[in-house]
């Protein structure tokens, strides 16, 4: 019985995990290089363009808006990351609640406290999760992020 619950809850959970880390892995990995190309491409054109008089011409023109659009894209919408960071923590949190509450009603000892053991690091791992995205937020929100800066606030 012990055998066949840690193959059909443990493997199952484990296989899901490794899963999306290297999913997040590869698309950190494919951000960083497409950003890197994309600056790279920015120095060399505001080297070419640094000596020629028709440089804010271009750079005010439709097509000069264009180049730079991805950099301040990137750099300006923090809601994304929050929300899939709040997204993450919650579904984590509760899977490891769930795993918690599934260790009570395993009638072995051993598979309970591997329950335990899953559940235990889902709920710290949300958490880390949903404590990341408020800390996000707090920073996102005094460095005028979200809603303007604090100081446009106060005064």
């Amino acid at each position: 019985m012990r055998e066949e619950m840690v193959m059909l809850v443990v493997m199952p959970t484990m296989f899901v995990i490794f899963g999306w880390a290297f999913k997040t892995a590869i698309n950190a990995l494919q951000t960083r290089a497409h950003m890197k190309y994309h600056y790279a491409l920015q120095d060399k054109l505001l080297d070419k363009l640094s000596s020629s008089p028709d440089a804010l011409e271009y750079l005010r023109s439709g097509s000069g808006e264009n180049v730079f659009a991805f950099a301040t894209q990137e750099r300006g919408n923090p809601y994304g990351r929050i929300l899939s960071a709040l997204q993450a923590g919650a579904v984590i949190t509760l899977l490891g609640i769930g795993f918690v509450v599934l260790s009570y009603t395993s009638p072995l000892e051993d598979t309970a406290e591997g329950f335990v053991v899953i559940g235990v690091l889902g709920i710290s791992l949300g958490l880390g999760f949903l404590v990341s995205s408020a800390a996000a937020y707090v920073f996102s929100k005094n460095w005028g992020l979200i809603n303007g800066s604090s100081a446009e606030a106060e005064g």
